[in-house]
C-alpha cells in the first residue's frame, strides 16, 4: 500500500478498511450444546447463555479462526436445531461433523475441505463381563445409545429386537447408566472413554470391548453461504495439521 498515489488514495484506502474489515469479522462456528469433555465443556455464562469452556472442540475452532485472521465465535444449540441455523444462515462452520451423519441433500448445502481428524466408537462393558467380539454376539442386551446418533452397525439389531436402543442425552450421561448396570453395553469413542476413565475411578469397573462399532472421519463442513472461503479454509487446515497443532490438542487430553 506504500506504493499508493494521491490520485488513487481514496481506493487504496478502501481496501485497507475492506481487509481491516474482514479480519475483524467473527467466524461462528456451530456447536452441539450438549457436548462433554473431552471434546467441549459448555458452562452457563452470563445471563445464563451457555458458553464453550474448553474441550478439543474450542482448542482447534479457536486455533483455526486464529489461522483465518479472524475471532472465534460459537452458536451453541440443540441436535435438532443445527439444520435450522443453517438453513437461517446463522453460522460459517460446523466442525467435528461427518456426512454420513447427514442426508444427501443435507450434504449438499456444504462444501467439504479435506477431513482433519478420525474418531473410532466402541462398545464399553463390564470389565468382568461376558466377553464380546463380534456385533452379532450380542442378540439379548440392552446397549446405551446417544439420542438422535445413528449406529449404522447396530441399526438392524435394534430393528429385528435382537438388542434393545437405550437412548441417552449425551455420552456422559449414557455412560453413568452403564456404570449403574442399567445398561449392557454402550457405545462410546475411545477418546472420550480413555479420557473419563483416567479421571473417574467408578469407570475402573467399564472397559473397551474389541467391538468396533464405527470409524468415521471428521470434518470442518462450510455452509456454501459462508463468508469463510473453502480455499482459506483448506489453506487454514493444512498450515494447523503440518505444523503439528492438532496433535498438541489432542495430547493435552490423553
Amino acid at each position: 500500500m506504500r506504493g499508493c498515489k494521491f490520485l488513487v488514495g481514496v481506493s487504496c484506502l478502501f481496501s485497507l478498511a475492506t481487509l481491516y474489515t474482514h479480519a475483524a469479522q467473527p467466524v461462528r462456528f456451530l456447536m452441539l450444546e450438549n457436548r462433554t469433555m473431552p471434546f467441549g465443556l459448555v458452562e452457563r455464562g452470563p445471563n445464563a447463555r451457555l458458553i464453550l469452556a474448553a474441550g478439543i472442540t474450542k482448542d482447534w475452532q479457536d486455533a483455526l479462526a486464529k489461522e483465518l485472521g479472524r475471532t472465534p465465535a460459537y452458536v451453541l444449540l440443540p441436535r435438532k436445531r443445527q439444520d435450522m441455523a443453517v438453513a437461517q444462515k446463522l453460522v460459517d462452520l460446523r466442525c467435528f461433523i461427518s456426512p454420513d451423519w447427514l442426508t444427501s441433500e443435507q450434504v449438499k448445502l456444504y462444501d467439504w475441505p479435506a477431513p482433519f481428524f478420525d474418531v473410532e466408537e466402541r462398545l464399553v462393558g463390564p470389565l468382568n463381563g461376558k466377553p464380546v467380539e463380534r456385533i452379532d454376539e450380542l442378540s439379548g442386551v440392552r446397549i446405551g445409545t446417544v439420542l438422535g446418533y445413528s449406529y449404522r452397525s447396530l441399526d438392524q439389531l435394534f430393528a429385528d429386537g435382537r438388542a434393545k436402543r437405550d437412548d441417552a442425552s449425551n455420552e456422559m450421561s449414557s455412560l453413568l447408566k452403564q456404570v449403574a448396570d442399567r445398561t449392557d453395553f454402550m457405545v462410546m469413542r475411545t477418546l472420550d472413554f480413555e479420557y473419563q476413565q483416567k479421571t473417574d475411578p467408578k469407570l475402573k469397573k467399564l472397559r473397551l470391548t474389541p467391538v468396533v462399532v464405527s470409524r468415521f472421519s471428521m470434518y470442518c463442513a462450510r455452509p456454501k453461504y459462508s463468508s469463510v472461503t473453502l480455499r482459506d479454509l483448506n489453506n487454514a487446515q493444512t498450515r494447523l495439521l503440518n505444523t503439528g497443532v492438532l496433535e498438541g490438542i489432542l495430547a493435552k487430553y490423553r
